[in-house]
């Protein structure tokens, strides 16, 4: 397989969704979606239509796939630029959620010595960021970072990846597993939508639902998507790279359609899912190999896109806490201190991070020993 040109986009498409994000959070999970003007509400719905977390999951699916198959023997070596990418900057977001969650006084000592506490601690340095104590509901929107629990569904992929190249790399068993994987998480992503962001929304959805939704099978098919079109990037590379705009103008023109054309929350309306969601993953993979400069021109190489996700539901809840959310402009001050803690973030903890990606475990902490 000849691998995709090193040249992309991927960082700027990634910080756009990641922008994207931001907005659905604070705007449509805080007061201020009720302040917006007609012309900000249909604004706010049209950025609704490009949803950054199966952005994120497609594009997941494409570069992790890619990552793997550099040398799947090693897997110790894969896992740890894994968790090299994801845990130091989410520990460090961790400590200034705490610090935040004591200052507005949710760390009472009884608390903090209690088990609950615990457990939502170990689950915050492990795999289980969707958890959130009853105790917190009362710190800004109610979650202490309701956007980590993407990162547990994105560990699970990590963990899935292996497993399923391994298991697909025959001809005849990929025939029959990438389409079952396919087809079930599809059906049940169908069905869990429709039951924790239907009319009941996510608070009256039953328990079993809420906690199927942070697992992988729900979001695989979209991870697949990603897969795929790296699986045969060598056939679909003249219909994607510089193919950008080609299938962004078909992605809106759908989405226009199916807005005019199909009842919400109907059946059409979820079998819609499946050609949208296809057409989102072709332009965001054509739109990392169009206008390859792009990124590099704007960015040069700074890649603040996992900074901003971490951080903004944090900054969100502390001025939530501060009665400062009141306005669009302070939605603009929120964009301000997460893209500012996100470069913080990158500079002093991600990007040296990543540069340790060639030593295994035992010689960092040699060379950690040695410096202190």
């Amino acid at each position: 397989m000849i691998s995709p040109h090193r040249q992309n986009n991927f960082d700027l498409i990634r910080l756009l969704a990641a922008a994207q994000v931001v907005v659905a959070h604070v705007i449509g999970h805080t007061p201020l979606v009720k302040t917006l003007p007609i012309w900000g509400k249909q604004l706010f719905d049209a950025l609704m239509l490009l949803p950054g977390v199966p952005i994120f999951f497609v594009i997941s699916g494409f570069l992790i796939t890619k990552s793997y198959k550099k040398n799947p023997d090693d897997l110790k070596g894969y896992f740890w630029r894994r968790g090299l990418r994801i845990f130091p900057a989410l520990w460090v977001c961790l400590a200034v959620t705490v610090a935040a969650l004591g200052i507005f006084g949710f760390l009472e000592s009884g608390f903090v010595s209690s088990p609950v506490f615990m457990a939502w601690l170990a689950g915050q340095v492990s795999f289980f960021q969707f958890y959130n104590p009853e105790h917190f509901r009362g710190f800004g929107n109610g979650v202490a970072n309701g956007a980590l629990w993407t990162i547990t569904v994105e560990l699970q992929f990590y963990l899935f990846i292996p497993m399923f190249c391994y298991l697909t790399d025959r001809r005849s068993l990929n025939k029959i597993i990438t389409p079952s994987l396919f087809f079930v998480s599809f059906v049940l992503y169908c069905i869990l939508d429709s039951q924790v962001n239907g009319p009941g929304g996510f608070t009256g959805a039953p328990m079993v639902f809420k906690l199927l939704q942070v697992t992988l099978v729900p979001h695989l098919w979209m991870f697949l998507l990603g897969i795929l079109i790296h699986r045969h990037f060598e056939n679909l590379k003249p219909w994607i790279e510089g193919k950008f705009l080609h299938y962004f103008a078909g992605y809106v023109v759908f989405m226009a359609l199916q807005h005019f054309l199909v009842a919400d929350r109907s059946l059409p309306f979820y079998l819609a899912y499946l050609p949208s969601r296809t057409i989102l993953a072709l332009a965001t993979i054509a739109g990392a190999f169009s206008f390859r400069p792009l990124s590099n021109r704007l960015l040069g190489g700074t890649d603040i896109s996992y900074g901003i996700y971490i951080y903004h539901a944090v900054v969100i809840n502390v001025f939530m806490q501060l009665g400062m959310l009141t306005s669009l402009g302070s939605a603009v001050l929120v964009y301000v201190v997460s893209i500012t803690a996100a470069l913080l973030s990158w500079h002093l903890i991600e990007k040296p991070a990543l540069a340790c990606k060639s030593l295994s475990p035992v010689s960092l902490w040699s060379r950690l020993r040695q410096r202190a």
